[in-house]
């Protein structure tokens, strides 16, 4: 019988990744573990740096539990069925990769560990699908960057500051204005926006399906602030790291780490993510009356079906407001009654 040899996670997930094919799985799956990891770092306790690099996470404190935890963590961060349900998949693969090669420590027995989500996923299934619950404070992560001072003065760490803050602020107007996925936002270029002068950027979205998003002015005035800033630097993302890999375009980690640190120092509800601009805006249209198809088109959606689903139930304003002009109280209800009674 072969012996447990104790590695991290994420030396485990770069070995994995390594024995997969390109593309879009291997992509998608890098995500999925990646969300793995920060879920089993923060299960932990561990403390994260200020950088939001997360520390190892030894293989060897790996349970039952894991997939299950992470089944519920992926719930609690609000992310769609399908996201889950891909992230899940992967990390049922790479459990079953770390048993093929003895890297699971005794307390994680593959077969318990995928019993015990199927038991989670069983008791979920018998429930009601579950609307997103939106922090509606959203729009104070725009207006709080928007507040923050630009660091004055002269000097390589005064304009690193400057560039951060500025890219935070088109970042958080730019998923605001276009209710577009961190993918989407995150894989903007310069020649994509024409450095801020087009409000209507063509784009390839979810699954390859072209789409448009839109930008308000406020998001325009935003992003050409940032690129003021930056100057004629030639790298063509529109989003661009200044520290590590500086003149990458940003990921989806960096994204939702400036909206989490806003979300952290306004004491939104710990759910809120890049993600809750989408849900919150699509809710934010649909009670001001725009039609469904239309705020189909707004999320890209390939199904209305899928926009029904999640948004229809947020016409709480307008119904609203119909009730009140057309509903009748008791008394007008009787008096309706004797009239025509005669």
């Amino acid at each position: 019988m072969s012996e447990y040899r104790p590695t991290t996670v994420q030396e485990a997930t770069e070995r994995f990744l390594t024995g997969l094919p390109g593309g879009h799985t291997a992509d998608t799956y890098r995500w999925g573990l990646a969300a793995l990891a920060r879920c089993l770092v923060e299960a932990s306790g561990i403390e994260i740096g200020d950088d939001d690099e997360l520390p190892p996470y030894p293989t060897g404190d790996l349970d039952n539990a894991a997939l299950e935890e992470f089944y519920h963590w992926c719930t609690g961060q609000g992310y769609s069925r399908s996201t889950i349900r891909t992230y899940l998949s992967a990390a049922r693969r790479f459990l079953t990769w770390l048993d093929a090669h003895d890297l699971l420590p005794p307390t994680c027995q593959l077969g318990k560990a995928q019993s015990r989500l199927q038991a989670a996923l069983g008791e979920r299934a018998r429930m009601p699908y579950q609307h997103r619950r939106i922090d509606p404070e959203v729009p104070r992560i725009v207006t709080y960057y928007d507040e923050l001072p630009l660091p004055a003065g002269d000097g390589w760490a005064k304009e690193q500051q400057r560039l951060i803050l500025l890219r935070a602020r088109a970042v958080v107007h730019t998923l605001y204005s276009s209710g577009g996925r961190a993918s989407e936002v995150a894989g903007l270029t310069r020649e994509l926006v024409l450095d801020g002068r087009l409000d209507e950027v063509h784009i390839a979205g979810k699954g390859g399906e072209p789409r448009v998003i839109l930008l308000t002015r406020e998001a325009m005035r935003a992003i050409r602030a940032y690129l003021k800033e930056r100057g004629a630097d030639g790298h063509p993302g529109l989003f661009v790291s200044h520290g590590r890999g500086a003149g990458e375009p940003i990921t989806r980690t960096t994204i939702w780490r400036i909206v989490k640190e806003a979300a952290r120092a306004l004491d939104l509800h710990e759910t809120t993510s890049p993600h809750s601009f989408r849900h919150f805006r699509a809710t934010q249209l649909l009670n001001q009356g725009m039609p469904l198809e239309l705020v189909q088109a707004y999320l890209g959606h390939r199904d209305i079906a899928t926009t029904r689903k999640v948004y229809a139930h947020t016409h709480t304003a307008v119904l609203r407001e119909q009730l009140q002009e057309f509903g009748r109280t008791p008394t007008e209800a009787l008096a309706d009654l004797d009239a025509r009674l005669g």
